[in-house]
């Protein structure tokens, strides 16, 4: 029997599954044994539906969460927060004494993490001394990639040590597979050497 045949023999006996896909403006398809159908249109992101208060201190001065935190100034109080930088989310609720800033960074393979990140090294490098906190949506990709790239500028890092060392202390964090290549790339660029 030749691969080909045994490829063809093998495929008839798959189960016939159903993928849904959803692309970057929400339009969703289902693909059922190769055919395309469309679907009612949803969001291109996940929906966070349960709290993360977790607050990780990555460095001395350096921490990284997700949205929930900044909401409670009791959480800010405990870890003596003075600074927030948002990537990518408008703060609605302000507490007198803290500094808040933000950078604008879709979570997509595509976005230009470089841009974002030459913003937010200065940011976070003049304010380490007084506590900063970088937080995104989720915690899960676009501040975890910001608080990688600090420490492989900062720290002289390889990505793999950076991500590694923010894995250890935040387990959840997943940077989307663009900004992985970006932040490979980021020590051998000549940005801030």
């Amino acid at each position: 029997m030749s691969l080909e045949s045994l490829i063809i023999n093998k495929k008839l006996h798959l189960k016939s599954c159903k993928t849904v896909v959803t692309n970057m403006l929400g339009q969703r398809y289902e693909e059922i044994d190769g055919e395309k159908k469309e679907l009612p249109a949803g969001i291109p992101f996940v929906v966070d539906n349960k709290p993360d208060f977790q607050i990780s201190q990555i460095i001395s001065g350096l921490f990284l969460s997700s949205q929930d935190p900044v909401a409670s100034k009791e959480i800010l109080q405990e870890h003596d927060i003075r600074h927030i930088l948002s990537i990518g989310i408008n703060v609605t609720v302000k507490f007198d004494g803290i500094k808040y800033y933000n950078c604008d960074l879709l979570d997509l393979p595509e976005s230009d993490l470089i841009v974002a990140v030459k913003r937010c090294y200065k940011i976070i490098h003049e304010n380490r001394h007084e506590n900063i906190l970088v937080h995104c949506n989720a915690g899960v990709s676009r501040s975890p990639a910001i608080i990688i790239s600090y420490l492989i500028i900062s720290e002289k890092l390889s990505y793999s040590d950076a991500y590694t060392k923010v894995k250890k202390l935040r387990n959840c964090i997943k940077p989307n597979e663009g900004f992985v290549k970006q932040l490979k790339m980021l020590r051998s660029s000549s940005i801030f050497q």
